[in-house]
Protein backbone atom coordinates (compact mmCIF):
# COMPACT_ATOMS: atom_id res chain seq x y z
CA UNK A 1 0.00 0.00 0.00
CA UNK A 2 1.61 3.42 -1.27
CA UNK A 3 1.59 6.16 0.95
CA UNK A 4 -1.01 8.05 -0.87
CA UNK A 5 -3.34 5.46 0.54
CA UNK A 6 -2.60 5.41 3.89
CA UNK A 7 -2.74 9.45 3.67
CA UNK A 8 -6.55 9.06 3.01
CA UNK A 9 -6.76 6.99 5.67
CA UNK A 10 -5.51 8.91 8.17
CA UNK A 11 -7.69 11.76 7.63
CA UNK A 12 -11.10 10.20 8.34
CA UNK A 13 -9.68 7.78 11.23
CA UNK A 14 -8.67 11.34 12.88
CA UNK A 15 -12.10 12.29 12.04
CA UNK A 16 -13.71 9.20 13.88
CA UNK A 17 -11.62 10.14 17.03
CA UNK A 18 -13.56 13.15 17.08
CA UNK A 19 -17.18 13.02 16.12
CA UNK A 20 -17.25 9.59 14.77
CA UNK A 21 -17.77 10.38 11.35
CA UNK A 22 -16.54 10.07 7.81
CA UNK A 23 -16.51 12.43 5.11
CA UNK A 24 -17.74 10.02 2.24
CA UNK A 25 -14.93 12.06 -0.38
CA UNK A 26 -12.50 11.36 1.70
CA UNK A 27 -11.81 7.15 1.25
CA UNK A 28 -13.05 4.11 -0.59
CA UNK A 29 -16.50 2.40 0.09
CA UNK A 30 -19.43 2.55 -2.67
CA UNK A 31 -22.97 2.89 -2.72
CA UNK A 32 -24.43 0.81 -0.27
CA UNK A 33 -27.33 -1.57 -1.23
CA UNK A 34 -27.80 -0.17 -4.19
CA UNK A 35 -27.67 -1.14 -8.01
CA UNK A 36 -25.97 0.28 -11.33
CA UNK A 37 -28.29 2.38 -12.87
CA UNK A 38 -29.45 2.33 -16.75
CA UNK A 39 -26.36 4.61 -18.62
CA UNK A 40 -27.15 8.34 -18.42
CA UNK A 41 -30.30 8.04 -16.87
CA UNK A 42 -29.36 10.53 -14.36
CA UNK A 43 -27.91 13.21 -16.88
CA UNK A 44 -27.65 15.75 -13.74
CA UNK A 45 -25.27 14.00 -12.20
CA UNK A 46 -21.35 15.64 -11.96
CA UNK A 47 -17.70 14.07 -11.30
CA UNK A 48 -15.50 16.42 -9.54
CA UNK A 49 -12.00 15.09 -10.37
CA UNK A 50 -8.64 15.49 -8.92
CA UNK A 51 -5.25 14.48 -10.30
CA UNK A 52 -7.20 12.57 -12.64
CA UNK A 53 -9.39 10.36 -9.97
CA UNK A 54 -12.69 10.78 -8.80
CA UNK A 55 -13.26 13.14 -5.95
CA UNK A 56 -16.67 13.85 -5.08
CA UNK A 57 -19.98 13.94 -6.87
CA UNK A 58 -22.37 17.25 -7.74
CA UNK A 59 -25.24 18.17 -10.13
CA UNK A 60 -25.79 20.61 -12.99
CA UNK A 61 -28.09 22.89 -12.20
CA UNK A 62 -27.37 25.40 -14.79
CA UNK A 63 -25.47 25.23 -17.82
CA UNK A 64 -22.38 26.93 -16.04
CA UNK A 65 -23.10 25.89 -12.63
CA UNK A 66 -22.90 22.71 -10.51
CA UNK A 67 -23.85 22.45 -6.75
CA UNK A 68 -21.63 19.86 -4.89
CA UNK A 69 -20.07 19.77 -0.77
CA UNK A 70 -18.32 22.48 0.62
CA UNK A 71 -15.78 20.21 2.18
CA UNK A 72 -15.22 18.64 -1.54
CA UNK A 73 -12.70 21.48 -2.09
CA UNK A 74 -11.35 21.20 1.44
CA UNK A 75 -7.33 21.85 0.94
CA UNK A 76 -8.04 21.89 -2.78
CA UNK A 77 -6.83 23.99 -5.42
CA UNK A 78 -9.91 24.49 -7.34
CA UNK A 79 -7.74 25.38 -10.42
CA UNK A 80 -6.35 21.94 -10.48
CA UNK A 81 -9.63 20.24 -10.34
CA UNK A 82 -11.97 19.43 -13.45
CA UNK A 83 -16.26 18.66 -13.75
CA UNK A 84 -16.93 15.73 -15.91
CA UNK A 85 -20.48 15.67 -17.37
CA UNK A 86 -22.50 13.02 -19.14
CA UNK A 87 -20.52 10.00 -17.16
CA UNK A 88 -21.64 6.54 -16.91
CA UNK A 89 -18.65 4.86 -16.28
CA UNK A 90 -15.85 6.55 -15.08
CA UNK A 91 -12.69 4.61 -16.57
CA UNK A 92 -14.67 4.30 -19.94
CA UNK A 93 -13.74 7.79 -22.32
CA UNK A 94 -17.56 7.97 -23.12
CA UNK A 95 -18.61 10.48 -26.78
CA UNK A 96 -21.04 11.66 -24.15
CA UNK A 97 -18.59 13.24 -21.83
CA UNK A 98 -18.13 16.84 -21.38
CA UNK A 99 -15.20 18.03 -19.44
CA UNK A 100 -14.88 21.57 -17.52
CA UNK A 101 -12.42 23.47 -15.99
CA UNK A 102 -13.57 25.57 -12.36
CA UNK A 103 -13.70 29.01 -12.87
CA UNK A 104 -14.57 29.95 -9.33
CA UNK A 105 -16.01 28.12 -5.99
CA UNK A 106 -18.80 29.84 -4.30
CA UNK A 107 -18.76 28.23 -0.75
CA UNK A 108 -21.57 29.33 1.81
CA UNK A 109 -19.74 31.53 3.86
CA UNK A 110 -20.99 30.52 7.14
CA UNK A 111 -19.84 26.76 6.06
CA UNK A 112 -18.03 25.29 9.26
CA UNK A 113 -15.72 22.00 8.32
CA UNK A 114 -16.10 20.94 12.33
CA UNK A 115 -19.67 20.71 12.41
CA UNK A 116 -20.40 20.28 8.78
CA UNK A 117 -22.87 23.12 8.84
CA UNK A 118 -24.12 24.81 5.27
CA UNK A 119 -21.52 21.91 3.40
CA UNK A 120 -22.49 23.66 0.72
CA UNK A 121 -21.00 25.07 -2.77
CA UNK A 122 -21.31 26.10 -6.17
CA UNK A 123 -18.77 25.86 -8.80
CA UNK A 124 -18.67 27.49 -11.85
CA UNK A 125 -17.37 26.05 -14.86
CA UNK A 126 -14.97 27.56 -17.41
CA UNK A 127 -17.62 27.20 -20.06
CA UNK A 128 -21.15 26.51 -21.05
CA UNK A 129 -22.59 22.88 -20.70
CA UNK A 130 -23.93 21.55 -24.13
CA UNK A 131 -27.49 20.01 -22.57
CA UNK A 132 -29.03 16.67 -24.40
CA UNK A 133 -29.93 12.87 -23.66
CA UNK A 134 -26.23 12.53 -21.53
CA UNK A 135 -26.24 15.84 -19.94
CA UNK A 136 -29.06 17.33 -17.91
CA UNK A 137 -30.20 20.05 -15.29
CA UNK A 138 -31.61 18.70 -12.03
CA UNK A 139 -34.48 21.30 -10.38
CA UNK A 140 -34.01 22.53 -6.76
CA UNK A 141 -36.77 22.74 -4.27
CA UNK A 142 -39.02 25.74 -4.89
CA UNK A 143 -38.42 28.49 -2.43
CA UNK A 144 -40.32 28.19 1.00
CA UNK A 145 -40.44 24.62 0.55
CA UNK A 146 -39.93 22.50 3.73
CA UNK A 147 -37.98 19.17 3.50
CA UNK A 148 -39.39 16.19 2.64
CA UNK A 149 -41.08 14.31 5.59
CA UNK A 150 -39.68 11.35 7.54
CA UNK A 151 -40.78 7.93 5.13
CA UNK A 152 -40.39 9.73 1.75
CA UNK A 153 -38.60 8.06 -0.38
CA UNK A 154 -35.54 9.25 -2.28
CA UNK A 155 -32.59 8.17 -4.62
CA UNK A 156 -29.09 8.45 -4.07
CA UNK A 157 -26.08 7.87 -6.67
CA UNK A 158 -22.39 8.01 -7.13
CA UNK A 159 -19.57 6.60 -8.01
CA UNK A 160 -18.18 5.59 -4.94
CA UNK A 161 -15.17 2.82 -4.77
CA UNK A 162 -16.85 -0.43 -4.22
CA UNK A 163 -13.80 -1.26 -1.76
CA UNK A 164 -11.19 0.29 0.39
CA UNK A 165 -8.52 -0.74 -2.31
CA UNK A 166 -10.03 1.73 -5.24
CA UNK A 167 -11.42 -0.55 -6.90
CA UNK A 168 -14.36 1.11 -9.46
CA UNK A 169 -18.06 0.39 -9.65
CA UNK A 170 -19.28 -0.41 -13.03
CA UNK A 171 -21.01 2.76 -13.18
CA UNK A 172 -23.61 5.26 -11.55
CA UNK A 173 -24.68 3.67 -8.08
CA UNK A 174 -27.83 4.48 -6.95
CA UNK A 175 -29.95 3.21 -4.00
CA UNK A 176 -33.36 4.32 -2.71
CA UNK A 177 -33.39 5.28 0.83
CA UNK A 178 -36.28 6.81 2.89
CA UNK A 179 -35.98 10.15 4.96
CA UNK A 180 -36.03 10.06 8.80
CA UNK A 181 -37.22 12.40 11.41
CA UNK A 182 -34.48 15.06 12.28
CA UNK A 183 -35.11 14.58 15.63
CA UNK A 184 -34.75 10.79 15.80
CA UNK A 185 -31.72 11.34 13.53
CA UNK A 186 -30.13 13.69 15.95
CA UNK A 187 -30.54 11.55 18.94
CA UNK A 188 -28.47 9.06 17.02
CA UNK A 189 -25.80 11.51 16.46
CA UNK A 190 -25.96 12.73 20.37
CA UNK A 191 -27.05 16.31 18.91
CA UNK A 192 -24.58 17.50 16.63
CA UNK A 193 -26.31 17.98 14.24
CA UNK A 194 -27.97 21.57 13.19
CA UNK A 195 -31.13 22.31 11.27
CA UNK A 196 -30.31 22.79 8.32
CA UNK A 197 -29.58 18.86 8.02
CA UNK A 198 -31.59 16.23 6.63
CA UNK A 199 -31.22 11.87 6.91
CA UNK A 200 -31.83 9.30 5.35
CA UNK A 201 -31.77 5.38 6.51
CA UNK A 202 -32.54 2.32 4.34
CA UNK A 203 -36.54 1.96 6.07
CA UNK A 204 -35.95 -1.24 6.01
CA UNK A 205 -33.28 -4.21 8.04
CA UNK A 206 -31.10 -3.80 5.20
CA UNK A 207 -27.95 -1.56 4.57
CA UNK A 208 -28.39 1.11 2.32
CA UNK A 209 -27.36 4.56 1.71
CA UNK A 210 -23.89 6.65 0.55
CA UNK A 211 -20.17 5.85 1.05
CA UNK A 212 -17.05 7.22 0.36
CA UNK A 213 -16.48 9.34 -3.03
CA UNK A 214 -20.30 10.04 -3.16
CA UNK A 215 -20.20 13.36 -1.04
CA UNK A 216 -21.54 16.11 -2.73
CA UNK A 217 -24.33 14.07 -4.33
CA UNK A 218 -27.97 15.03 -4.66
CA UNK A 219 -30.27 13.20 -2.65
CA UNK A 220 -33.37 13.21 -5.25
CA UNK A 221 -37.29 13.90 -3.96
CA UNK A 222 -39.77 13.75 -6.12
CA UNK A 223 -36.93 14.71 -8.88
CA UNK A 224 -35.38 17.78 -6.76
CA UNK A 225 -32.52 18.02 -5.37
CA UNK A 226 -33.26 18.17 -1.55
CA UNK A 227 -30.42 16.93 0.20
CA UNK A 228 -26.23 16.96 -0.84
CA UNK A 229 -24.36 13.80 1.02
CA UNK A 230 -22.28 15.36 3.65
CA UNK A 231 -20.97 12.39 6.21
CA UNK A 232 -21.91 9.46 7.86
CA UNK A 233 -21.06 7.09 10.21
CA UNK A 234 -17.61 4.87 10.84
CA UNK A 235 -19.62 1.99 9.11
CA UNK A 236 -21.15 3.41 5.78
CA UNK A 237 -24.91 2.34 6.01
CA UNK A 238 -24.99 1.45 9.39
CA UNK A 239 -28.54 2.28 11.36
CA UNK A 240 -26.65 3.30 14.67
CA UNK A 241 -25.63 6.97 12.51
CA UNK A 242 -28.22 7.70 9.78
CA UNK A 243 -26.60 9.12 6.57
CA UNK A 244 -26.45 13.22 7.15
CA UNK A 245 -27.03 15.54 4.17
CA UNK A 246 -27.17 19.18 4.17
CA UNK A 247 -30.72 20.39 3.57
CA UNK A 248 -31.07 22.08 0.27
CA UNK A 249 -34.75 23.57 0.57
CA UNK A 250 -32.30 25.67 3.67
CA UNK A 251 -30.47 27.28 0.97
CA UNK A 252 -32.17 27.83 -1.96
CA UNK A 253 -32.27 31.69 -1.86
CA UNK A 254 -28.80 31.41 -1.28
CA UNK A 255 -28.54 29.64 -4.69
CA UNK A 256 -29.85 31.62 -6.82
CA UNK A 257 -28.60 34.81 -5.52
CA UNK A 258 -25.12 33.13 -6.55
CA UNK A 259 -26.01 32.12 -9.50
CA UNK A 260 -27.48 35.63 -10.28
CA UNK A 261 -24.88 37.30 -9.66
CA UNK A 262 -22.27 35.34 -11.11
CA UNK A 263 -20.64 36.58 -14.08
CA UNK A 264 -20.20 34.50 -17.49
CA UNK A 265 -16.47 33.95 -17.60
CA UNK A 266 -14.83 35.24 -13.91
CA UNK A 267 -11.35 34.46 -13.27
CA UNK A 268 -9.66 31.50 -11.46
CA UNK A 269 -9.57 32.67 -7.95
CA UNK A 270 -9.12 30.07 -4.73
CA UNK A 271 -11.57 29.15 -2.72
CA UNK A 272 -13.61 32.43 -2.96
CA UNK A 273 -16.45 32.81 -0.82
CA UNK A 274 -18.49 35.27 -2.98
CA UNK A 275 -19.60 35.30 -6.24
CA UNK A 276 -18.00 37.61 -8.97
CA UNK A 277 -19.78 40.72 -9.86
CA UNK A 278 -22.23 40.67 -13.44
CA UNK A 279 -24.86 39.09 -14.97
CA UNK A 280 -25.41 35.50 -14.63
Amino acid sequence: MGTGVWGRLLLPVAAALTLHVKLPGSWGARIIGGREVVPHSRPYMASLRFGGQHHCGGFLLRAHWVVSAAHCLTHRDPRTGLVVLGSHALSAAEPTQQVFGIAAVVRHPDYHPTTHANDICLLRLNSSAVLGPAVGLLALPRRGTRPPKAGTRCRVAGWGFVSDFEELPPGLMEAEVRVLGLEICNSSWKGQLSPAMLCTHSGDRQRRGFCSADSGGPLVCRNRAHGLVSFSGLWCGDPKTPDVYTQVSAFVAWIWDVVQRGSPQPSPVPGTSRPPAGDA
